[in-house]
């Protein structure tokens, strides 16, 4: 046991194997065992390595020759210049995802049609225990299987109730409950066509599998085959962003190699990159958080979901909801979409017609049935699954009369998912009016100007029940579905918006039994929550996704501040006296373009707590736009009031 890290550097040596610059270090801490993880930048192939500073800093925690630690670090031995080959392990050290399909138990998933939650994770999975089990102390890699480690206690699925309990709020429980879940799925359902998993491994040694497979594989290209492997030694690095070295399989070598983009002194750690992550992908898949998990530029991966659904009291609930799921088919029930299902019918209705000589009109006729049969199948197909899958907002109470909630990823960021979470809170802060203008198409924009618009809705999978009814925008802009209002609607709208965001930000907040504020002193106290602790990550999970939704409240907040100065300003312009007011300084009241400029003069302080600028260009940029077409309408009522009172009108309607 004590020379069981002694023994696996000598089998990768004597098979090949090149690390000399390098070494392993062990690290002690106040809380025992733990491990980090890491992985390549491009997707979710991850390997393991040892612990590491929170801050994404190397622990200065002091090394010595404990081998019941499991915490781990690779350190430099000389100083290393760029763009050196560092690690060099060769292939036949590799275990690969087609080693795995190649034993029995792989075949018999190779030859079945199950559904795997990470069908690569678990060739992998396989291979590990398989191996481990059938050829026991003769495996060619019992040097590297001695090495890992025999718990995971700092995954977050192997955690206690007690840990559990400090993520209270988060929504990484949910996801934690998701993960077992569907690695219990996977084992009894390979159980059931390979029955002598069963005998190699318990339910609880295949969780250990897939966390060690699921920290520790890389994302391969091995003779323009793309495969996933665990690389003994390689694992072993722990995540610093941004990356310090970089990571490849070479054909032409046939080893994996770890070569240097920087010069790293002689006794520094030697870090890979993880990828830029969310602090909820760190602690699921390695067993830690990052203290301050933020690139060069000052962005922060760290997201937190937001819940948006039509409320069951909404007066415009069915419209809504037709809106609001318009679209869903493909991601729900994992059958083809309405549009797509229509489309293909039209498709296949317009060829047959043809081929049959039939004149146009005919050709389009049989085109609409076909696509209205389609649209109309896939309404009922969506309505008889929605029973098996809708939530309330209040909990997990099915119930056929709620549309799905439907869950957007946000970030302290201007990105797509804030662009969705935008869209989707107009919608639901749709009046009558706005509600019809957005879903309703006002001309066909797929025909060539024969074809109705009703065969236009119905190519793109909307329900044949409005297909008659809906009234044209005024604007000219048809929305597919409730993802692209990419712009305001109105300043009514846009009020509304941002008041449900509050809403929705607050219940998210409420189901916390700590302040953000708490959060931050907390974690200034190292003996209550100890660095490498799960505790400790915990409480930095929690803090991040706080500090995400404080941001939308501020968000929300500011805007609705910003339109309350437009508001006055609209008012002003609308009884005519803004330009005296403005004139002669009689209003208190700040204006839109003061306001402005103390948002952006805030924002270049830089300081913390300081408005983001997202914040401040959306109230400048998409607020003024919003502001400049409202004053245009108010300007045109005013005017046809003028002209409505020389001409003897008695009143503006």
């Amino acid at each position: 046991e004590a020379d069981k890290f002694e023994k696996f550097e000598r089998w990768l040596r004597e098979n090949g194997a090149d690390y000399s610059m390098l070494e392993l270090r062990e690290y002690v801490t106040k809380e025992g065992v733990g491990s980090n993880l890491s992985e390549n930048d491009e997707g979710e192939e991850k390997k393991e390595a040892g612990m590491k500073d929170s801050n994404n800093v190397s622990s200065d925690c002091q090394s010595k020759n404990d081998e019941s630690s499991e915490m781990r670090g690779v350190h430099s031995r000389v100083n290393i210049p760029p763009n050196t080959v560092c690690v060099s392990i060769p292939r036949k050290c590799l275990i690969t995802v087609e080693m795995g399909q190649a034993t029995p138990i792989g075949q018999s998933i190779l030859n079945s049609d199950l559904d795997l939650d990470a069908p690569k994770h678990i060739f992998l999975m396989v291979y590990l225990l398989w191996d481990r089990k059938v050829n026991g102390d003769k495996s060619f890699f019992k040097p590297y299987y001695d090495i890992l480690p025999k718990t995971l206690s700092n995954m977050p699925i192997f955690w206690s109730d007690d840990e559990l309990a400090y993520l209270e709020g988060s929504y990484l429980l949910a996801q934690i409950a998701d993960r077992n879940d569907a690695i219990t799925d996977d084992y009894q359902a390979i159980c059931e066509i390979a029955p002598e998993l069963a005998d190699i491994a318990t339910l609880d040694e295949f969780k250990w599998a897939r966390m060690c497979v699921c920290s520790r594989n890389f994302g391969l290209q091995v003779d323009g085959h793309r495969t996933s492997a665990l690389v003994p030694y390689s694992d072993m690095l722990n995540h610093y962003r941004p990356r310090e070295t970089k990571w490849t399989f070479d054909d032409e070598s046939q080893c994996f190699t770890i070569t240097t983009l920087q010069t790293i002194p002689a006794g520094a750690q030697v870090y890979d990159s993880y990828g830029q992550k969310c602090n909820h992908r760190f602690l699921l898949n390695y067993g830690f958080a990052v203290e301050d998990n933020r690139e060069i530029d000052g962005f922060c991966p760290n997201e937190v979901p937001l819940e948006l659904g039509v409320m069951p009291d909404d007066p415009l609930f069915d419209a809504k909801q037709e809106f609001w799921t318009r679209g869903d088919g493909p991601q729900t029930s994992g059958g083809v979409g309405g549009g797509v299902a229509a489309l293909a019918a039209a498709v296949t209705a317009a060829s047959a017609s043809r081929h049959q000589h039939l004149d146009p009109n005919a050709v389009v006729s049989s085109a609409l049935e076909a696509a209205t049969a389609a649209a109309v199948g896939r309404n009922k197909q969506l309505h008889s699954n929605t029973s098996t899958r809708n939530c309330s907002l209040s909990g997990n109470i099915s119930d056929d009369s709620i549309p799905p909630v439907k869950r957007v990823r946000v970030c302290v960021s201007n990105n797509e998912n804030t662009r969705i979470l935008f869209s989707m809170l107009r919608v639901l802060a749709c009046n009558d009016i706005e509600l019809r203008a957005i879903s309703s198409s006002p001309a066909s924009s797929i025909n060539d100007g024969t074809c109705p618009s009703y065969v236009s809705r119905a190519l793109l999978g909307l329900s044949a029940s409005n297909m008659g009814t809906a009234l044209a925008s005024s604007s000219g802009v048809f929305y597919r579905t409730c993802r692209d209002i990419r712009h305001p609607l109105g300043l009514r709208n846009e009020r509304a918006a941002m008041e449900h965001l509050m809403e929705t930000v607050g219940r998210a907040l409420a189901m916390y039994p700590t302040t953000l504020t708490q959060d931050v002193i907390d974690l200034e106290d190292e003996m209550s929550y100890p660095r490498f602790s799960n505790k400790r990550h915990a409480k930095i999970q929690v803090r991040g996704e706080k500090e995400v939704l404080h941001h939308y409240a501020q968000w929300a907040r500011t805007s609705l501040d910003v339109m309350d100065v437009i508001e006055r300003e609209l008012e002003s312009e609308l009884c005519g006296a803004w330009e005296e007011r403005k004139q002669e300084e009689l209003s208190p009241q700040p204006s839109f373009d003061y306001v402005v400029r103390a948002l952006e003069e805030e924002e270049g302080m830089g300081t913390q707590g300081s408005l983001h600028h997202t914040i401040v260009r959306y109230c400048a940029d998409v607020l003024g736009a919003l502001r400049r077409e409202e004053m245009k309408n108010r300007k045109r009522i005013k005017s046809g009031k003028m002209t409505e009172s020389g001409s003897g009108a008695s009143g503006f309607v």
